[in-house]
């Protein structure tokens, strides 16, 4: 009984630590993606201004979009 009971809770710390990791796998592709679509709009806004932002100033925040179930019909589509 022991032994179960210690094998669960190492099962558990495992799954949290699994989803942990798979949480910022997903935050880490999604910069990826990020930065991939927005390479091609580097090239067309140098086209129009000649003005270039330093690459900090240009990311200030980054800002997560929630969608929970009280939300009305128009906030989830956004």
């Amino acid at each position: 009984m022991l032994a179960l009971k210690y094998l669960l809770m190492i099962l558990g710390a495992a799954l949290f630590g699994s989803s942990g990791a798979l949480v910022a796998y997903d935050i880490f592709l999604s910069e990826q993606l990020r930065r991939l679509l927005s390479r091609g709009k580097k090239h067309e806004r140098r086209a129009h201004a000649k003005v270039c932002v330093p690459r900090n100033l240009a990311r200030r925040h980054l800002s997560l979009r929630l969608n929970f179930p009280g939300h009305t019909a128009g906030q989830s589509l956004r």
